[in-house]
């Protein structure tokens, strides 16, 4: 599938602006009832750890077992769909990303709202407002995405969110996007985190397999999302859909573009980066986290000495200033 061109990106923002915006607008003022904290609070917590990046392919069940044996080494970002099979698993995820304005509460969230005391919300002040409503989060973070025709200044104003962020192609990417906050001005990786490992992030389903993990149904995606047929990084079949396809190559790009410390731990798939890697050794990953107390020292310090240089700079402009203006009265 080509990449698609600025016109297109612009057009097919325009139409899902005209198809929903009465409801973002209704979303995003819902939303304006709480606290808006900035992401900048986040900066740097996962110094010297790796953080799994759970998606809803059928590699995460498949690695269940592997991601329950290290649980506790590592951190875990859950999407909507995923935040209740890691939960019924004994994982409890640090973030759960929700992103999209129609994702049931009530099928997704609701059974678990009460376990949640140790998870932080990341939300998209458009997406349904329930997830943020109802659930003992231990914090709560909202985000407004940035759009080619500019809409977030419209999300911004109606919610009070100060949180830019590119917008992805889905729900799995945002998780990668949430966490690095790239941009098309600068590379970042915001939450520090030194290994990105992604598991479920296949982008297709098997010969006979599952759409979804822990999933026989799917709704019946397994059938009419059957757009493309092809082979697994391994050599087996697999079906996607245009828009699974589209989203993986948009994730590849956006991984490449800025060198991040991402590890595809799903080895039978349509997703591939420069980086594919064994998910219990990247799990066993740590290095050095009590480096995040010196780094956040040295950047309040750096800080503090930028502002005296500033105000050193401005003193002698203006001694300089004064000499030459004295020099010029008595011409």
């Amino acid at each position: 599938m080509a990449a698609l061109s600025t016109a297109a990106i612009k057009t097919a923002s325009k139409q899902a602006y005209k198809q929903h915006c009465v409801m973002w607008r209704e979303h995003a003022k819902q939303c304006a009832k709480f606290p808006m904290r900035s992401f900048e609070e986040l900066n740097l917590i996962g110094i010297g750890k790796a953080i799994v990046c759970v998606a809803n392919g059928y590699s995460f069940e498949e690695n269940i077992d592997t991601l329950i044996k290290y649980k506790d080494n590592v951190d875990f970002i859950a999407c909507d769909k995923t935040l209740g099979h890691l939960l019924r698993h004994g994982i409890v995820p640090k973030f759960v990303l929700v992103a999209d304005a129609r994702v049931s509460y009530e099928k997704y969230l609701q059974p678990y709202e009460n376990q949640l005391q140790n998870t932080i919300l990341l939300q998209n002040v458009c997406a349904n407002p329930k997830w943020a409503e109802h659930g003992n989060w231990k914090d709560k973070y909202f985000f407004v995405y940035m759009d080619v025709m500019h809409y977030e200044r419209e999300f911004q104003k109606l919610s009070g969110c100060p949180n830019l962020i590119t917008a992805g192609t889905n729900v799995s990417n945002m998780m990668v996007v949430a966490i690095t906050q790239c941009t098309n001005d600068h590379r970042r990786n915001l939450l520090g985190y030194d290994k990105i490992i992604l598991i479920g992030f296949d982008y297709s389903w098997k010969l006979g397999g599952k759409y979804y993990a822990f999933d026989d149904d799917a709704g019946g995606k397994q059938f009419f999302m059957r757009h493309v047929y092809g082979l697994s990084t391994r050599g087996n079949m697999i079906y996607t859909s245009n828009n699974l396809d589209s989203s993986a190559k948009w994730l590849k790009d956006y991984i490449n573009a800025f060198d991040l410390p991402v590890a595809q731990c799903g080895h039978d798939s349509l997703f591939t980066t420069g980086k594919m890697c064994n998910l219990e050794e990247s799990m066993k990953y740590r290095f050095r986290t009590g480096d995040l107390g010196i780094i956040r020292q040295d950047i309040k310090q750096k800080k503090h000495l930028a502002a005296q240089m500033k105000k050193i700079d401005d003193r002698l402009k203006k001694i300089s200033k004064d000499h030459y203006y004295a020099h010029l009265a008595t011409m």
